[in-house]
């Protein structure tokens, strides 16, 4: 404990001195405390020497509702073999006065106090020492009164204890029951630290759990104040909406901001419906930024109500980018359309082939008739003619819609004639020319129908270049194709086709977007599907396009196509 009784109570000094010294450092010692057993241990030690008692126990507080007993705790004396014989008090006169009542219980002589039994403490020692005669038992109580334990001394002489000694005795009880209070407080908060240490562990695991659901669903989240309109966006919800995050803006502000005009009223709707009925909140609108992209965001989010109400105060929710799957939906859509047009062109174009045949045998029939006058015959001449462009025309359109699964070797001489051939009238009408400066032998393999549909919507963008005016002026289209021998990947040969118009040229703002799905700058009448369905077959067969644009004066457009000769299989094309 670190004080010396044996010196405290040496002849030296006055007895008064000694225990007021005792008294002192055994309450230092117990303030500073943080052990329960060295603080009951000091207790009983201060107490035994203070009472001068022979015999010392503390006896620790167990009890229940409706298990009333006491546990020995600690015990001091000069033999403390004797306490092998001591039983555990159950509930008698004196534990009952002391510990359940909580007074304190001195007498002179317990072996004449017809209230002890022999169930008391110290009451039955050992043979081997003199029975208990002196008795004290002072209680611990703590400072809301509850009952800790209590120090019990016993002495073999009468009247072995004074009024002085149960004054003494109170004392140190009284130091060790605000000892104990305070270690219980210390355990209570260091276990009410460790609860909230563990519990803001939980909080922050649990955050950084949502959060990286969160990033790996690509969501933003946000909280909207139905009173002030005011919304707080994370830092990907500000990246989404285009505002910076966590600085408070209200909603009609952010939707009139970046919301595109014709989804304005949709979402304006849609949230007074939500705030009508309830319910969990969906809507998917498209936002701009200033630089004029477009993306299509999808929010969702769920009331918060007024307490114990439920009016509906706002509003937390989650915002994800959802273009991707919109265009992925929309060209779904788009490529089924495509499928029925090319379905139904080619059915028309087999049914035409029919009466085209008959209408063709008829005309052969009339110009081979000898009565037939030379100005008739030169009409059916130009007839047949006719109807042979026609002939040509819907065998290209069944030629469309019928592609081959393999690759197969193809003319690029035959193919980029056949479609200039099929788009000659509508040059003609815009008053553009056409010139083809073509190598001889320009054959790769690959997939035909693919191909030509390369050509075609490249050599569409090409007229499509061209202001549509009365007063347009002669423009001309140049095809210029090159044999690449060994210049491409691998050393393999390839081919080399440059389509070159004279048009207005693409525009500064588009040139970064041209190869994107539905991107157009036609307006009304694009798709915006053409060059990203083009890039797709030429990356398909393994070549490359490109493309340089002029829009100042003189204008035009020049693309360039390279395709390999041998088309890479579908394991190399899946590895790359």
């Amino acid at each position: 404990m670190g004080f010396d009784f044996k010196k405290a109570f040496s002849p030296d000094g006055s007895q008064n001195e000694k225990r007021l010294h005792l008294l002192v450092e055994t309450g230092i010692l117990l303030a500073s405390e943080r052990s329960l057993d060295v603080i009951v241990q000091a207790a009983l030690d201060a107490g035994l020497h203070l009472c001068s008692a022979r015999y010392g126990a503390f006896f620790y507080n167990n009890i229940g509702d409706n298990d009333k007993s006491y546990s020995l705790y600690k015990e001091a004396g000069p033999d403390l073999n004797i306490f092998a014989a001591v039983p555990e008090p159950h509930c008698t006169e004196i534990p009952k006065n002391s510990f359940l009542n909580q007074l304190i219980v001195r007498s002179p002589d317990i072996t004449l106090d017809p209230r002890f039994t022999e169930n008391l403490p110290f009451a039955a020692l050992s043979p081997d020492h003199p029975p208990v005669r002196s008795y004290l038992a002072v209680p611990v109580r703590s400072r809301a009164g509850e009952s800790l334990g209590c120090l019990i001394y016993g002495h073999p002489d009468v009247d072995a204890f004074s009024p002085v000694s149960e004054d003494l005795v109170a004392t140190i009880a009284s130091q060790a029951a605000v000892a104990m209070d305070n270690l219980r407080l210390s355990d209570s908060l260091t276990l009410e630290i460790a609860h909230v240490d563990a519990a803001r562990t939980l909080q922050r695991e649990t955050a950084n759990r949502l959060r990286q659901a969160l990033d790996a669903a690509q969501l933003g989240t946000w909280t909207w104040d139905r009173a002030s309109d005011l919304m707080d966006l994370d830092e990907r919800a500000g990246h989404l909406f285009h505002a910076e995050p966590h600085v408070p803006i209200t909603r009609t502000a952010l939707r009139q901001r970046v919301v595109v005009e014709e989804d304005q009223d949709y979402t304006r709707e849609n949230l007074e419906r939500f705030l009508q009925t309830g319910g969990i909140y969906s809507a998917e609108y498209r936002v701009q930024s200033e630089d004029g992209i477009q993306t299509w965001l999808s929010a969702s989010g769920n009331a918060t109500f007024a307490p114990n109400t439920t009016d509906i105060i706002g509003m937390v929710g989650t915002v994800q980018d959802i273009t991707s799957r919109k265009t992925q939906e929309t060209a779904l859509r788009q490529s089924e359309k495509l499928a029925a047009t090319g379905r139904l062109a080619a059915t028309i174009a087999h049914e035409i082939n029919n009466p085209l045949e008959a209408v063709t045998n008829l005309i052969y029939l009339s110009r081979t008739d000898p009565d037939v006058p030379e100005p008739v015959q030169q009409l059916l001449e130009t007839a047949d003619a006719e109807l042979a462009r026609v002939a040509q025309i819907a065998q290209q359109t069944l030629g469309f819609y019928r592609d081959t699964t393999r690759p197969v070797e193809i003319s690029i001489n035959d193919l980029l004639h056949g479609v200039v051939d099929l788009f000659e009238r509508k040059m003609v009408s815009r008053k553009i020319t056409c010139t083809l400066d073509l190598q001889p032998d320009l054959c790769i393999h690959g997939l035909q129908g693919e191909i030509r549909q390369v050509f075609s919507n490249l050599i569409v963008n090409a007229i499509d270049a061209f202001t549509f005016s009365p007063m347009l002026k002669p423009g001309r289209i140049r095809i210029r194709g090159r044999h690449l021998h060994g210049q491409f990947g691998g050393g393999q040969g390839a081919v080399s086709i440059l389509i070159c118009d004279e048009g207005s040229g693409i525009p500064l703002t588009a040139r970064e977007r041209i190869f994107s799905p539905f991107f157009t700058t036609k307006l009304s009448v694009g798709t915006g599907l053409g060059l990203w369905v083009t890039r797709g077959f030429v990356e398909k067969q393994g070549g490359s396009i490109a493309f340089r644009t002029r829009s100042g004066n003189p204008s035009g457009t020049i693309f360039r196509l390279v395709l390999p000769v041998h088309m890479p299989s579908a394991a190399s094309r899946l590895q790359a």
